[in-house]
């Protein structure tokens, strides 16, 4: 197997109740129920119900159906019916379900600014500084 299919197979998770402060990046999908405050990088993110963040989550797949407020970088993004979002939203797909609270602005990325983003273990890396 090799290491990219490894990686993108891992699953990590931050249980209920549990708090995270600073950046994080994590190769494959993070899970997160508790709440975490900062900078969140990873293949795929999914903020649960009755989970939480503050801060910027970059992602291949993004889902909130939980509580998120900041600025969202993602390829797929999806709101599920009960998210509360607020900030900014620069998405490849947006699907926003009946349901969602969202108080965003939004951009859709050009196929030119998603090519220059990609990489090879983490979907999104940080923008040109």
């Amino acid at each position: 197997m090799s290491q990219t299919t490894s990686a993108t197979k891992a699953r990590s998770h931050l249980a209920a109740g549990a708090k995270l402060v600073g950046d994080l990046t994590i190769p494959g999908h993070f899970e997160l129920v508790g709440h975490a405050d900062g900078r969140i990088r990873a293949d795929g993110i999914t903020i649960e119900a009755g989970g939480s963040a503050v801060g910027e989550l970059r992602a291949d797949t993004i889902v909130v159906t939980g509580k998120f407020e900041g600025q969202i970088l993602g390829g797929d993004v999806k709101l599920s019916a009960g998210a509360q979002v607020s900030g900014e939203i620069s998405y490849a797909s947006l699907t926003i379900e009946s349901g969602a609270n969202v108080n965003c602005s939004f951009s859709r990325l050009s196929s030119l600014t998603q090519s220059r983003m990609w990489t090879w273990g983490f979907s999104w890396r940080e923008s040109t500084r």
